[in-house]
Parts: structure tokens; C-alpha cells; sequence
């Protein structure tokens, strides 16, 4: 799973929703090779901020709320005329539990995400 922020147009949406094995967060650079330094980190905190999908935390990883993660596949499905279904919810928990049990949530349960830069 992909939480795609780009950077341009300040959009966010979730890719691969099914995949349950990854959750990332892929930042789409204003300009080819920008990245944290070059003010792109500010650029997806405010994005973040604006669409309710998370924050930069201080270490520069992404902290996403599960009922971010959850609205924006719900809200991907029904734009391809589907929806999520228990199958996902249960899936969705396992993941979740393996994150937690490695560490890779916050204290108040949020995933947490490496950023990927590029295009």
C-alpha cells in the first residue's frame, strides 16, 4: 500500500490498496530530484496537514492514522465502483498488528512511513 502526496498539486491518494505486505508514503517531487532539502519536506507536511492523512514526524518519517488509511481506500473503492468489504478490514488489522508488533506505529497507533522521493 502507497500513500501517494504529490507534491505539485497538493493530491493525495492511496495506491494498491490490496497490498498488505508494504505501507509507504511516496512523495511526487514540484521539481525533478527535489527533496527534503530543497523545502519538499514542508511541501508534503502541509499536504498531509490539509487532506487529514498525517504528519512528518521528527525523525522524517510519516505518521498516517489508521482512519486516514481506512477513508482513503474506502473513498478508492467507490470511485472504481466498489467497495473494501470485510476481507480488506480484516487484512487491514493484520497489518496493522505486524506494524505494531515491530514498532513501526506511533503511541497513539498511527502507521508509521518511510518517504520515498521521486517521480
Amino acid at each position: 500500500m502507497e500513500l501517494v502526496v504529490d507534491l505539485s498539486t497538493g493530491g493525495v491518494m492511496l495506491r494498491e490498496r490490496e497490498d498488505m505486505e508494504r505501507f509507504s508514503v511516496h512523495a511526487l517531487p514540484l521539481h525533478p530530484g527535489d527533496g527534503p532539502a530543497d523545502g519538499a519536506l514542508g511541501a508534503l507536511a502541509a499536504a498531509l496537514s490539509v487532506h487529514s492523512v498525517g504528519t512528518v514526524g521528527p525523525d522524517g518519517d510519516v505518521l498516517v492514522p489508521t482512519a486516514a488509511v481506512r477513508r482513503l481506500a474506502s473513498d478508492a473503492a467507490r470511485e472504481d465502483g466498489m467497495s473494501l468489504g470485510s476481507g480488506w478490514e480484516d487484512e487491514f488489522e493484520g497489518m496493522v498488528a505486524f506494524a505494531t508488533a515491530r514498532g513501526w506505529t506511533s503511541d497513539d497507533g498511527s502507521l508509521r512511513a518511510h518517504i520515498e522521493w521521486g517521480s
